[in-house]
């Protein structure tokens, strides 16, 4: 039964049972003053709390106002208030002076709600901001933001970073903005943690605020000073979900079904004259249109991508680059909003990206975001010149990445990039089977696929499980244009967003690669493939330091390199790490000889590996470095860490490449003999009595079916595996022999 507060001076009585917010038709409704004006609660008088439905420890309080003077809103341990607003859930703000005198329980990495306070849907769903405790909270320290259902109230949190110190007054201002969604600030600076499309709420209709947990060392908060605006229906866009390598998008990707001739020595195409290449005032793909100043020649590469015949000028992009405040407010992430206006790009574009981890495509880039590279239209691009364009995430979209992950801008380390596309400036037209200089290569070296050493390829026989090649000819049609890490600027739609998925694309692109299907079948993805690996190379030959071991990231960039070199007869690239002995690679780094704990003479070398510049073990602090030489029993937590790496995101991923690289006979190549015998091991070795060991001294349990050595992730390597890897030469426990 729900009761109003009567006030009887300032004697309050109340009488309720809430557990949860209010839904009764029958509360009253606050009346808001017309025109959206401010509706100010500053507690004082007989009348301050009507409208107001409460439970428990709850008063005004005449000794402490907000700067000396004032009455305030106490709420004690068990107590809860709530304001019904309006019937419906729409816009509005709501400005609220809390008091948090620091009270903290005996032990505060215990489960604990605390004092909370926030926005209530009529439905019952939460958004507060307050106090909660756990062992990953540190609420004796900073604030965190809950959206729930008011009861499971760990459901989704957001951790603040606002720190409770010191004890005091502090201004929280929930505002509902009809476009952008819900805004939280503290003391008038905005929390950017709290994402709107996260909390669930499209609207609200109610206040609320709910004390501390009534046992321990209990904490007693204070209101003051609130102030309420009611705005209209919220115009928030609703959250679109899309798969862009489903079997649907395949049938719509005319690039996938584009007819390849396999160009050979025997019919290689001659080079057009100038006045034969089309004369066109714009070019598009993948989404994007440059448009230039004047009608201009142009071409097309044996992949697809464009080239102008420069010098050129391009006077207009589509989607049209954004900056500043051309950025709708909806759209701003929260990395966005840490950024000076001035700062802030969408769509953005890069003439001659530089081989560094800085990048200015989209402000919403995490670490790498360079703002002195950000470019604005018009651009003059001369023979040599590579022009990558960008189209970026909106907020309501949810993209699925390649074989694994969802990606949605502004949520953990999603990338905001949604597609790029490559136009290339040369001084003179080019053949039709010309592959595109890598987009970092400022001498523009161009490889024809007349000279592909298909020969290399084995032809092994496929297996029942060998997906469709279509979809590896997506995975690697669009320009691989990642020159950062951790996946935080690499385009959607272009490439994996993991080291991982990086090392089972190329992996079972390789694979694909190496079987027998038809050369007509396997020539499209051979051209994508190679010229994934021309783009990787041209970023180490122009200074790119490579990809570090770091867990699963720094996975699946030398394979494509390597490969290419093979085929094309570029012994640089085909000896990549023999060509730059100081550039990193994961698969390396993270694998060596050594005495392992297990009996194996080749071990994980950790979750950050051995440094392929210095030659020593990286512990970056955390103890991450080489440990499968120690026991379980002397393992520390970055130890354990690197052994739960070893088995979720590295070695699970490169079976297909070690694989691929066995059967061209390519060992030699790839130049580090450790990586092929660690996956010989992770292939055959028994762990059912490791993994016993591990739990025994460790408490930690890998008994996980996919945990487990013995397996690649894909069914059609595990089947290529047993089929193929028992019948080439080298022999199969070589990681049992002493290096």
């Amino acid at each position: 039964m729900l009761k109003q507060l009567s006030v009887f001076g300032l004697c309050v009585v109340a009488i309720a049972v809430l557990s949860a917010p209010v839904r009764s038709q029958h509360q009253p409704t606050v009346p808001q003053p017309a025109g959206n004006q401010a509706k100010a609660f500053t507690f004082d008088g007989n009348k301050a709390l009507a409208g107001w439905t409460i439970k428990g420890d709850v008063t005004i309080d005449a000794a402490k106002g907000r700067q000396g003077k004032g009455h305030s809103l106490k709420i004690g341990p068990g107590g809860k208030a709530l304001l019904k607003l309006r019937d419906s859930d729409e816009s509005g703000k709501v400005n609220v002076w809390v008091y948090d005198d620091g009270t903290t329980p005996e032990n505060a990495k215990a489960s604990r709600l605390g004092p909370r306070w926030g926005l209530v849907q009529s439905d019952g769903k939460v958004l507060a901001v307050g106090i909660l405790y756990a062992n990953y909270l540190g609420g004796d320290e900073g604030y965190t933001a809950t959206a729930c259902d008011g009861r499971q109230w760990y459901d989704r949190l957001f951790w603040l970073g606002v720190r409770r110190a010191p004890a005091g007054w502090h201004k929280w201002t929930f505002d509902f903005d009809i476009e952008v969604g819900l805004q939280v600030f503290h003391n008038d600076r905005q929390v950017n943690a709290v994402d709107s499309g996260k909390t669930g709420l499209k609207g609200f209709s109610a206040f609320a605020v709910w004390g501390d947990e009534d046992e321990g060392r209990k904490q007693t908060i204070r209101l003051a000073d609130m102030s309420v605006t009611l705005g209209g229906p919220v115009n928030v866009p609703p959250m679109i979900e899309a798969d862009p390598y489903d079997e649907k998008a395949l049938a719509a990707e005319t690039n996938v079904k584009r007819s390849i001739i396999v160009y050979t020595k025997e019919n290689a195409p001659s080079t057009p004259k100038l006045q034969a290449l089309p004369l066109k005032q714009n070019v598009s793909q993948y989404g994007i249109t440059w448009t230039f100043q004047k009608p201009t020649r142009v071409g097309q590469f044996v992949n697809g991508d464009w080239y102008v015949v420069g010098p050129v000028t391009i006077e207009a992009i589509a989607p049209k680059p954004l900056y500043g405040s051309e950025i709708p407010k909806r759209e701003l992430d929260g990395m966005d909003r840490e950024r000076k206006e001035e700062h802030r790009v969408r769509n953005g574009f890069m003439l001659n990206p530089p081989a560094r981890m800085q990048v200015a495509y989209d402000s919403g880039v995490r670490n790498w975001f360079t703002p002195s590279l950000i470019q604005k239209l018009p651009v003059a691009m001369k023979p040599g010149d590579s022009l990558v364009s960008t189209i970026s995430m909106p907020k309501n979209l949810v993209l699925h990445a390649q074989l694994r992950n969802k990606i949605e801008r502004g949520v953990d380390d999603s990338s905001p990039i949604r597609t790029s596309a490559v136009l290339t400036c040369v001084g003179e037209p080019q053949p039709t089977d010309a592959f595109r200089p890598a987009f970092c290569d400022r001498q523009q070296k161009i490889y024809l696929a007349r000279n592909l050493k298909r020969e290399l390829l084995p032809g092994a026989a496929g297996t029942k499980s060998m997906p469709k090649i279509q979809k590896y000819v997506r995975f690697t049609q669009r320009p691989w244009v990642g020159t950062c890490f951790f996946g935080f600027e690499e385009p959607v739609e272009n490439m994996p967003q993991y080291g991982l998925e990086y090392g089972r694309v190329v992996g079972i692109s390789a694979l694909l690669l190496c079987t027998d299907l038809e050369p007509q079948q396997k020539e499209p993805l051979l051209v994508n493939f190679v010229q994934v690996g021309i783009d990787l190379g041209g970023m180490v030959r122009a200074g790119h330091p490579g990809w570090t071991g770091w867990g699963g990231h720094g996975s699946g960039r030398k394979l494509p390199i390597v490969f290419a070199g093979l085929l094309l007869g570029d012994d640089e690239l085909a000896k990549i790490n023999r060509s730059f002995t100081k550039v990193s690679f994961g698969e390396d780094e993270q694998t060596t000889y050594d005495d392992c704990w297990t009996g194996a003479k080749v071990v994980f070398a950790g979750h950050s590996g051995i440094d392929a510049a210095t030659g020593e073990g990286r512990s970056r602090g955390s103890g991450w470095g080489p440990y499968e030489h120690t026991p379980p029993s002397q393992w520390d937590d970055g130890k354990n860490t690197s052994e739960s790496y070893r088995r979720c995101c590295t070695s699970i991923g490169w079976v297909a490449q070690a694989l691929a690289l066995r059967l061209m006979h390519a060992e030699n190549f790839w130049n580090h003999d450790a990586f092929f015998d660690y996956v010989d091991r992770w292939m055959y070795e028994d762990d059912a009595a490791f993994v016993k060991t591990i739990r025994e001294a460790t408490g930690r349990d890998h008994d996980k079916e996919w945990a487990r050595q013995g397996q690649a992730w894909d069914a059609f390597v595990n089947e290529m595996w047993a089929r193929h890897r028992p019948t080439l030469p080298a022999p199969t426990d070589g990681w049992k022999e002493k290096q």
